[in-house]
């Protein structure tokens, strides 16, 4: 079970990616969930809130375009 730290953590990425992408912060959720991205930060949160916001951003999404998602 993740801690509260951990959630706030998660909050503040997908508020980042609905920020740059101009889009509702439960689209962003039910996009990085459908497309795997949840599971990469929460399986990697040791090593993903140790880089800068903007590069774990890019990481998420990079994890959605490869499975299948279409936001970059």
């Amino acid at each position: 079970m993740e801690t509260q730290k951990e959630i706030n953590y998660y909050i503040m990425i997908l508020n980042l990616i609905a920020r740059v992408h101009n889009i509702g912060i439960r689209d962003v959720y039910a996009y990085i969930v459908k497309y795997k991205g949840m599971k990469f930060l929460t399986d990697f949160y040791d090593i993903e809130h140790t880089l800068n916001s903007d590069d774990v951003v890019d990481d998420v999404l990079a994890i959605c375009h490869k499975n299948g998602g279409m936001l970059i």
